[in-house]
């Protein structure tokens, strides 16, 4: 129907190339959001590569980033640190239960609540994992100058700072 609409010439036609990404010589796409969108998944899938011969999925990272910083925590209070929704937290820390990464601990302020605590292993593998991820940022960011990167890394914080504010500090 929309490829009707667009041969017609009509408003589905103008809705239908408007969603569309602008496309850069090479296929790839030019708006800010599709590009944030691809270079996130790239980033991800190399990661990816580099995590899984340790036991660590991608989605596991920031949990045991914030873990290696001070366990202990609930799961609620991950959730909200991490910025992941409590579901989504659950089968994140039921995975990494599985694969030995943390333990879940019966809480001593609240008999419904529980602690999740780093096990040996999962804090054996920080030194590691951190090694695979910053030699994927240096690859990542081999490309740019020095004054590029950090122009970089202070408009994506810029970015995810008003991202934040319209989307009332919730991720999901």
């Amino acid at each position: 129907m929309a490829r009707q609409a667009e041969k017609s010439g009509g408003k589905a036609a103008g809705k239908a190339r408007a969603m569309r990404p602008v496309r850069a010589s090479g296929g790839r796409p030019r708006t800010v959001a599709a590009l944030v969108t691809l270079s996130s998944r790239l980033f991800a899938r190399a990661l990816h590569l580099r995590l899984v011969p340790h036991g660590v999925a991608p989605g596991q990272l920031a949990v045991l980033q914030r873990l290696w910083q001070g366990d202990g925590l609930t799961q609620a209070e991950l959730a909200r640190e991490v910025r992941v929704e409590q579901p989504t937290m659950a089968r994140t820390l039921d995975r990494m239960a599985r694969d030995g990464l943390i333990e879940r601990v019966p809480s001593r302020e609240d008999r419904r609540a529980f602690n999740v605590r780093l096990t040996l292993h999962g804090r054996a593998l920080r030194r590691a994992v951190e090694r695979e991820a910053a030699a994927l940022e240096r690859a990542a960011l081999a490309e740019l100058k020095r004054g590029e990167r950090q122009g970089l890394t202070r408009a994506l914080s810029q970015l995810a700072t008003s991202l934040d504010r319209t989307v009332g500090g919730e991720e999901g």
